[in-house]
């Protein structure tokens, strides 16, 4: 009995070890920059101006080979690769869920030398968009429009406190 115990560990043991290592998340190497293209809805080059909650970004920019029209794009991260204020990246993006949100393990990356390599690589001119400051939802005028709410709802909750204080005074006093 304890040698078929022992040949019971031996086994489990040899097929523990043998299993390979998973991990959560792992992507195969990049396909080449025509393919990632190809099933792309947008590819641009821009900078990070303004990153809202639930992973929503807005970039401004510089350089686009498909699906931008303007100069701003507002576009949701793949909640793997969160993006960096002020950093310069190369996206890739698709339209799912009714969204439009970077590639899962695709070629969306920091803007590098070799980045712009591939895409010289890729054959497609991009168009180029002046860096002008075109306003966005959310933009300084928009938020002080709700500073303003919040400050006159403070204000008459103030006098209605101060109302019921000195109403209650005056009460005491009579």
């Amino acid at each position: 009995m304890k040698k078929l115990i022992l040949a019971v560990w031996i086994a489990m043991f040899g097929m523990w070890s043998a299993v390979p290592e998973a991990q959560a998340l792992s992507c195969a190497p990049p396909r080449p920059v025509n393919e990632e293209m190809d099933t792309s809805s947008v590819v641009f080059k821009g900078t990070v101006i303004e990153i809202r909650k639930g992973g929503l970004t807005i970039f401004q920019v510089d350089r686009a080979w498909k699906g931008v029209d303007g100069p701003r794009v507002q576009i949701y991260d793949n909640g793997w690769d969160p993006y960096t204020k002020g950093a310069d990246y190369l996206v890739f993006g698709g339209h799912r869920e009714g969204q439009l949100r970077t590639n899962l393990c695709g070629r969306t990356g920091t803007w590098d030398p070799a980045r712009d390599e591939a895409m010289k690589g890729a054959g497609v001119q991009p168009a180029v968009f002046q860096t002008e400051q075109a306003p966005v939802a959310g933009a300084p005028a928009e938020q002080a429009g709700r500073y303003t709410v919040v400050l006159v709802l403070a204000g008459i909750l103030l006098v209605a406190i101060s109302g019921i204080v000195l109403y209650r005074k005056k009460k005491k006093t009579t």
